[in-house]
Protein backbone atom coordinates (compact mmCIF):
# COMPACT_ATOMS: atom_id res chain seq x y z
CA UNK A 1 0.00 0.00 0.00
CA UNK A 2 2.62 2.87 0.91
CA UNK A 3 6.09 2.20 0.34
CA UNK A 4 8.38 1.92 2.69
CA UNK A 5 6.03 2.60 5.87
CA UNK A 6 8.28 2.06 8.38
CA UNK A 7 10.30 4.90 6.95
CA UNK A 8 7.45 7.25 6.79
CA UNK A 9 6.20 6.14 10.11
CA UNK A 10 9.96 7.23 11.33
CA UNK A 11 9.44 10.84 9.42
CA UNK A 12 6.31 11.40 10.87
CA UNK A 13 7.27 10.73 14.67
CA UNK A 14 10.42 13.23 13.59
CA UNK A 15 8.28 15.94 12.18
CA UNK A 16 5.33 15.70 14.80
CA UNK A 17 7.60 18.33 17.05
CA UNK A 18 8.00 20.37 14.54
CA UNK A 19 4.74 20.26 13.38
CA UNK A 20 2.77 20.60 17.03
CA UNK A 21 4.85 23.86 17.27
CA UNK A 22 2.40 25.79 15.23
CA UNK A 23 -0.91 26.79 16.60
CA UNK A 24 -3.21 26.66 13.42
CA UNK A 25 -4.60 23.20 12.59
CA UNK A 26 -4.88 24.15 9.13
CA UNK A 27 -1.45 25.03 9.26
CA UNK A 28 -0.51 21.60 10.83
CA UNK A 29 -2.34 19.88 8.67
CA UNK A 30 -0.75 21.43 5.19
CA UNK A 31 2.15 20.28 6.59
CA UNK A 32 1.23 16.75 7.01
CA UNK A 33 0.45 17.05 3.87
CA UNK A 34 2.86 17.72 2.08
CA UNK A 35 5.00 14.89 3.66
CA UNK A 36 2.59 12.62 2.82
CA UNK A 37 2.23 13.82 -1.25
CA UNK A 38 5.99 13.96 -1.18
CA UNK A 39 6.14 10.55 0.23
CA UNK A 40 3.78 8.77 -1.46
CA UNK A 41 5.24 10.13 -4.70
CA UNK A 42 2.19 12.58 -5.99
CA UNK A 43 4.79 15.27 -6.73
CA UNK A 44 5.24 18.76 -4.43
CA UNK A 45 9.51 18.12 -5.20
CA UNK A 46 11.02 20.33 -2.19
CA UNK A 47 14.20 20.00 0.26
CA UNK A 48 14.36 20.12 3.56
CA UNK A 49 15.39 23.86 3.42
CA UNK A 50 12.71 24.52 0.66
CA UNK A 51 9.37 23.60 2.85
CA UNK A 52 8.59 27.15 3.76
CA UNK A 53 7.20 28.22 0.19
CA UNK A 54 4.68 25.76 0.72
CA UNK A 55 3.04 27.04 3.85
CA UNK A 56 2.03 30.54 4.73
CA UNK A 57 3.47 32.23 7.76
CA UNK A 58 6.13 34.07 9.15
CA UNK A 59 8.99 32.96 10.97
CA UNK A 60 8.17 29.16 9.12
CA UNK A 61 11.59 28.00 8.62
CA UNK A 62 12.78 28.77 12.66
CA UNK A 63 9.78 26.74 14.04
CA UNK A 64 10.24 23.64 10.89
CA UNK A 65 13.90 23.85 11.76
CA UNK A 66 13.56 23.77 15.62
CA UNK A 67 15.17 27.47 15.97
CA UNK A 68 12.82 29.54 18.33
CA UNK A 69 10.73 32.50 16.78
CA UNK A 70 11.00 35.68 18.89
CA UNK A 71 7.23 36.23 18.13
CA UNK A 72 4.97 35.41 21.04
CA UNK A 73 1.14 34.94 21.39
CA UNK A 74 -0.77 37.94 22.59
CA UNK A 75 -3.30 36.67 24.64
CA UNK A 76 -4.24 33.19 26.17
CA UNK A 77 -7.47 31.48 26.01
CA UNK A 78 -7.66 31.73 29.82
CA UNK A 79 -6.55 35.70 29.22
CA UNK A 80 -10.19 36.73 27.08
CA UNK A 81 -11.97 34.21 29.55
CA UNK A 82 -11.14 36.26 32.68
CA UNK A 83 -11.68 39.43 30.74
CA UNK A 84 -15.34 38.23 30.19
CA UNK A 85 -15.49 37.08 34.25
CA UNK A 86 -14.27 40.54 35.10
CA UNK A 87 -16.86 42.20 33.14
CA UNK A 88 -19.26 40.24 34.64
CA UNK A 89 -18.29 41.14 38.28
CA UNK A 90 -18.54 44.69 37.41
CA UNK A 91 -22.09 44.14 36.38
CA UNK A 92 -23.00 42.79 39.50
CA UNK A 93 -22.35 43.99 42.89
CA UNK A 94 -18.63 42.11 43.62
CA UNK A 95 -16.98 45.26 43.77
CA UNK A 96 -18.95 47.07 46.13
CA UNK A 97 -16.56 46.26 49.05
CA UNK A 98 -12.54 46.28 47.80
CA UNK A 99 -11.16 43.52 46.33
CA UNK A 100 -7.44 42.31 45.67
CA UNK A 101 -6.67 39.90 42.37
CA UNK A 102 -7.17 36.99 44.81
CA UNK A 103 -9.84 37.60 45.81
CA UNK A 104 -10.53 37.87 42.32
CA UNK A 105 -9.39 34.37 41.32
CA UNK A 106 -10.75 32.85 44.37
CA UNK A 107 -14.72 33.79 43.48
CA UNK A 108 -14.10 32.60 40.10
CA UNK A 109 -12.85 29.76 40.72
CA UNK A 110 -15.71 29.17 43.45
CA UNK A 111 -18.36 31.32 41.36
CA UNK A 112 -17.73 30.16 37.78
CA UNK A 113 -15.42 26.86 38.74
CA UNK A 114 -13.13 28.69 36.20
CA UNK A 115 -9.22 28.17 37.22
CA UNK A 116 -7.68 31.93 36.39
CA UNK A 117 -3.74 32.57 36.73
CA UNK A 118 -3.61 35.97 38.87
CA UNK A 119 -1.76 37.88 36.16
CA UNK A 120 -4.72 37.40 33.61
CA UNK A 121 -6.74 39.64 35.07
CA UNK A 122 -3.91 42.44 36.05
CA UNK A 123 -3.64 44.06 32.54
CA UNK A 124 -7.64 44.82 32.37
CA UNK A 125 -7.78 45.72 36.16
CA UNK A 126 -5.32 48.37 35.19
CA UNK A 127 -7.36 49.87 32.06
CA UNK A 128 -10.64 49.54 34.23
CA UNK A 129 -8.88 51.59 36.51
CA UNK A 130 -7.64 54.10 34.22
CA UNK A 131 -10.51 54.42 32.04
CA UNK A 132 -12.72 55.11 35.74
CA UNK A 133 -14.31 52.09 35.56
CA UNK A 134 -13.00 50.85 38.63
CA UNK A 135 -11.03 52.75 41.51
CA UNK A 136 -8.05 51.55 42.70
CA UNK A 137 -5.73 52.07 45.92
CA UNK A 138 -3.28 50.16 48.21
CA UNK A 139 -4.11 48.48 51.51
CA UNK A 140 -2.84 48.07 54.41
CA UNK A 141 -0.84 45.23 52.94
CA UNK A 142 0.44 47.50 50.20
CA UNK A 143 -1.65 45.07 47.71
CA UNK A 144 -3.20 47.11 45.22
CA UNK A 145 -7.14 46.74 45.82
CA UNK A 146 -9.99 47.51 43.38
CA UNK A 147 -13.77 48.83 44.04
CA UNK A 148 -16.29 50.78 42.02
CA UNK A 149 -15.99 54.27 42.64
Amino acid sequence: MIKEFDKLKQQLIELSEAVNKFESEAVQLRVVELVLDHNLGRGHNFSESGIERYIAGPGLSEIVHGARSGRRKKTTDSARGAVAALNELIGSDFFAAPRTISDIVSHCEESFGARYKSNAFSGPLSRHARTGVLAREKNEDGKFVYFKP
